[in-house]
């Protein structure tokens, strides 16, 4: 790129990844501006052995685990940079990784540019039994479309990420933040794109593997349903998707836990309605499709 880029880890006792990781994001970043990470109250000595080994870390010190959703935002309020990149502790790009990016953004409406992670694929979205569903792509060989911009490794735009609003908040902890505010995007008439040979390696050591994955899986849930309640439009999409409520929840009664902890936190996280120039039924046309410039 070239503007500088700014580089924004959230992190919760990740020192030992950061060790593993942070020299190849220092490395392999060309234009490297500022290097930003939240700390969410490690317990490791991360925040006394970052000052030490990398003065030149911006760190942003949270005194609790605040997951993901606001600390990225957090980053993103001190970093000033035109372009800035969501990485993961766990991630380690490699050579080149950001080669030939630019002519992407040469484009003003293209908002991000995802990695690809090795063992990953660019990611596809439709609607089927009442709610979104996701795939992934098979072919691994040229840029493709692509339903959102990983959170935890792609180049993002700040222009188009300050006109969404950032990271919406209802949904922290974590999980399908990055999903809504890519889909937003899409509905918003920019476009986000998979590049192969923008390579990261990601080790897929996860903080939420740490937590009660009764907790987890009930946020995860939780969350499917508020984007799913925020952002499809479509008449038809919300028929089937109330359809999809009645007979999961018959079906299996303890998902009116799920059906309740959304609904309250619907009701009680302030949030603007939403509209959109482009429909749920154009958008989801184009996820299967290679970029053409």
């Amino acid at each position: 790129m070239k503007s500088s880029i700014d580089v924004i880890i959230p992190s919760y006792n990740g020192k030992h990844l950061l060790d593993q990781n942070l020299p190849y994001v220092i490395k392999n970043t060309t234009n490297l501006g500022k290097i930003i990470i939240i700390d969410n109250g490690s317990t490791d000595d991360t925040i006394a052995w970052l000052t030490e080994k990398y003065p030149q870390v911006q760190i942003v010190i949270n005194d609790t685990n605040l997951g993901y959703t606001k600390p990225v935002n957090q980053g993103i309020t001190v970093s000033h940079s035109d372009y800035f990149i969501l990485i993961n502790n766990d991630v380690r790009p490699e050579r080149d990784y950001l080669k030939n990016l630019d002519k992407y953004f040469d484009d003003p409406k293209v908002f991000a540019v995802s990695f690809n992670e090795k063992a990953s694929s660019w990611p596809m979205m439709s609607w089927n039994r009442g709610k979104m569903q996701f795939t992934r792509g098979e072919d691994k060989t040229k840029a493709y479309l692509s339903a959102w911009a990983s959170g935890g490794s792609a180049l993002f735009r700040r222009s188009i990420w300050n006109k969404l609003g950032g990271l919406d908040e209802i949904y922290a902890p974590w999980y399908w933040e990055d999903i809504d505010i890519g889909y937003r995007a899409w509905k918003s008439g920019y476009q986000i794109i998979w590049e192969p040979k923008a390579l990261v390696i990601h080790d897929h050591e996860s903080t939420s593997k740490k937590l009660d994955q009764n907790y987890v899986n009930l946020i995860k849930q939780r969350n499917e349903l508020l984007f799913n309640w925020l952002n499809i439009k479509d008449a038809s999409f919300r028929v089937s998707h109330l359809v999809f409520l009645i007979m999961h929840t018959l079906r299996h009664p303890g998902y009116l836990k799920v059906i309740l902890s959304a609904l309250g936190r619907f009701l009680t996280h302030g949030h603007a309605v939403r509209s959109f120039i482009v429909s749920d039924k154009e958008v989801l046309k184009l996820f299967s499709k290679p970029y053409e410039n």
